[in-house]
C-alpha cells in the first residue's frame, strides 16, 4: 500500500512574485526606507526576478502616494 502525496495547487499563477514584491514595497515605505535604497534593491532583484522588482517599486510608490494624499502633502 502506498501513500498518496498531495501538492498544493499554484492558484496565484505567475504574478505571485509581483504580489510578494508589492507587499515588500509597501512595508519598506511604511518603515521609511529611502527611495535610493528601494531602487537599489529593485535593481538587484531585477536580474533574478523582474516581476518581484516591478512589484517592489509599485508597492513602494503606491504607499508613498497614499501617504502624501492622506497627509495633504504634495508628491
Amino acid at each position: 500500500m502506498s501513500l498518496m502525496t498531495f501538492a498544493l495547487a499554484d492558484t496565484d499563477g505567475p504574478d505571485d512574485s509581483w504580489t510578494t514584491g508589492y507587499t515588500d514595497g509597501e512595508l519598506a515605505a511604511m518603515t521609511g526606507l529611502s527611495s535610493r535604497r528601494i531602487h537599489a534593491r529593485a535593481a538587484m532583484a531585477d536580474d533574478y526576478d523582474p516581476n518581484y522588482a516591478t512589484g517592489l517599486i509599485d508597492g513602494y510608490l503606491h504607499t508613498i502616494a497614499v501617504n502624501a494624499t492622506c497627509t495633504g502633502g504634495a508628491l
